[in-house]
């Protein structure tokens, strides 16, 4: 079997550190928000806000757990990157680089989502702070 491959791109190694920078960024405003959500809920006990304390609870968790996994399929994916460089002379698999555009989107959108959840925590931390 002939195994096609293509010019490696040459921010690949960039893109990677970038992606766990900007992982790195959102974990710790996890940290941050999960602090305000708790100076909130201690100084309002109706059951509206409590209601939403639970509900960014919930999401902060989520998107705890869905950076980790992200970081650790970034992490692996830089691996086979350099694996499969070495293994093809400076070269990258076609397969190898839709990957690297899978994770690329599954970035993204991670980022996009969490974006979405950090607008909304700051709307409600506007309303009731």
């Amino acid at each position: 079997m002939i195994t096609e491959t293509i010019s490696p791109v040459s921010n690949i190694s960039a893109e990677h550190s970038s992606w766990l920078r900007g992982i790195d960024f959102y974990q710790d405003e996890i940290k941050i928000m999960r602090k305000r959500l708790t100076e909130v809920s201690s100084k309002n006990t109706a059951r509206e806000v409590k209601k939403h304390v639970e509900q960014f609870q919930n999401q902060f968790k989520v998107h705890e757990e869905q950076l980790h996994k992200l970081k650790h399929a970034v992490s692996g994916h830089a691996k086979n990157i350099d694996s499969d460089m070495i293994a093809h002379h400076g070269q990258l698999e076609r397969e190898t680089a839709a990957e690297h555009d899978t994770m690329r989107d599954d970035y993204v959108n991670t980022e996009k989502l969490f974006n979405e959840m950090r607008h909304d925590f700051n709307r409600f931390l506007s309303k009731y702070m």
